[in-house]
């Protein structure tokens, strides 16, 4: 085979690929966002917490709870809080424990900069090896890539350190009275 012919075969796979990857996105993100749609109220405090384009920072919506309805919401980096619907079109946020009645302004513009606060926590995103599994590293593992020694002579656990035993003072001896 030629190298040209070779060329095109690896750039159609490569955008079979993507284009797949891309549908599967798109599905996942209208699979979360159903519940948004479903609940007109819900969507417009969503827009009114991050912005019309919340749908770039979400990746899902769930029902938590049935009674009062609560919704969790699962940011881009994983983070979540929650949304309660209290009735007559109003809703509840709670967001790293701390809620906010949104139907007050100043309120509103607290959880805003609480749900900002929440997406710029950034964890770092573990990486996965050659199956899709990820990897999780052990202590020891972890250890032993930093002093370049083997993980099997490293314990796994290692033991808790015992407090040193408290020290009795010596006897004093006793000395005979002195006699005059």
């Amino acid at each position: 085979m030629n190298k040209k012919l070779l060329l095109e075969k690896y750039i159609k796979v490569a955008v079979r690929k993507a284009l797949a990857e891309q549908e599967a996105k798109e599905k996942r993100a209208t699979r979360s966002m159903y519940l948004v749609y479903r609940f007109p109220g819900l969507k417009k405090l969503m827009e009114d917490l991050m912005s019309p384009s919340f749908g770039r920072f979400v990746t899902d919506v769930d029902v938590t709870a049935p009674k009062p309805t609560t919704f969790g919401v699962e940011l881009i980096n994983g983070q979540t809080f929650s949304v309660r619907y209290d009735g007559r079109g109003k809703y509840t946020v709670k967001i790293a424990g701390k809620k906010y009645n949104v139907q007050n302004l100043g309120e509103l513009e607290r959880a805003q900069q609480a749900v900002a606060d929440v997406l710029e926590l950034n964890y770092a995103i573990e990486e996965k090896e050659g199956g899709g599994e990820e990897k999780k590293d052990s202590g020891a593992e972890a250890f032993s890539a930093a002093t370049n020694a083997p993980a099997a002579e490293i314990p796994a656990e290692t033991p808790a350190e015992t407090p040193p035993a408290e020290e009795t003072p010596p006897a004093e001896e006793e000395t005979p009275p002195a006699e005059a």
